[in-house]
């Protein structure tokens, strides 16, 4: 029997990209799960496993339901956030209030609960920019957040560490970028894809940075060991270890969608980080876990998620 079969996992955020991802993976490995939903969010990305997990209605700024969320619960995954970086710096009050009090709530309300284990999903976001021989990233490298969103994942980090002093078990992950069939809005590749599927060429801003891509269920695979497997209080990245130019990504995501559109490259955005992967190093050596998904693939099976999700595009 594995280690998930019958075990009872709450995940906050888990109508978002992230959350109903683990949450498919977690139920095929038996596992037991409790859904929590800000109350008002949609359900799209839970739609194949609604009947499946336990929907639970709340708010992690609401104390009063996650505490009823965390009843009976063995282990949190925490991935509740406000993400967009654009949607971040349009509401920075919201954003704190979200990212880090919330955070805190959660992990008040898990150890108050008993819960064996939380893990916090953060972002390789908050190393901002670094100089070259600091790449690539170690799971040691000092924070250099960048806008509001990288500092209040940061600020969230922190304020977990008097709690994690007052014996309450919560291991941390960083991954870097992740890609796949449920992500939608203002991020790089589902916006090409859709552009480019609705026959426009790309309006894109720069295409000099690098990031660093992996496939969705394989990060929530390293998201699943680093709760099995990992040492609390330490933080594990989660990536592919390769860096990919923005622009040459671009071409990539074109031809997964066999089309020969030429992108615009039209802007800067500013407080963005111009170099971005990381090394995963720790997480295969103490986890046994390492991306299996090669990019190509990966674009594949996402660009094939569009393709059978038409009504999205009028988006």
């Amino acid at each position: 029997m594995g280690f998930w079969e019958g075990k009872n996992v709450l995940v906050t955020g888990a109508n978002g990209f992230t959350g109903s991802n683990l949450c498919k993976a977690l139920l095929e490995e038996g596992a037991d799960v409790k859904a929590f939903v800000k109350r008002g969010g949609l359900l799209f990305n839970l739609n194949e496993i609604k009947n499946d997990v336990n929907i639970a209605l709340g708010d992690i700024t609401d104390m009063t339901s996650l505490l009823k969320a965390m009843e009976g619960v063995d282990y949190v995954f925490h991935s509740a956030a406000v993400v967009p970086v654009v949607e971040a710096r349009e509401i920075p009050a919201s954003t704190i209030q979200t990212n880090v009090v919330g955070t805190f709530n959660v992990a008040w309300a898990a150890m108050k609960s008993n819960v064996k284990r939380m893990l916090h999903i953060s972002t390789c976001h908050i190393y901002g920019n670094q100089p070259e021989n600091k790449l690539p990233l170690k799971e040691d490298t000092v924070p250099n957040p960048v806008d509001i969103y990288s500092s209040s994942k940061f600020a969230a980090e922190l304020v977990l560490r008097p709690i994690i002093s007052q014996d309450f078990d919560v291991v941390i992950s960083r991954a870097f970028n992740k890609y796949g069939p449920g992500q939608r809005g203002d991020f790089f590749i589902p916006k090409v894809i859709s552009q480019v599927l609705k026959g426009q060429s790309p309006k894109l801003g720069n295409p000099n940075p690098t990031r660093d891509y992996s496939y969705v269920m394989d990060i929530v695979k390293g998201y699943m060991a680093i709760v099995e497997k990992g040492r609390k209080g330490e933080v594990y990245h989660l990536c592919s270890g390769k860096e990919a130019r923005i622009g040459d990504l671009c071409d990539e995501i074109i031809e997964a969608c066999g089309s020969d559109v030429k992108p615009s490259w039209e802007s800067v955005r500013s407080q963005d980080i111009s170099r971005s992967y990381g090394d995963c190093s720790k997480a295969m050596k103490e986890l046994g876990w390492k991306p299996k998904t090669p990019l190509k693939e990966g674009l594949n099976l996402t660009v094939d998620w569009w393709k059978n999700n038409p009504e999205l595009l009028k988006f």
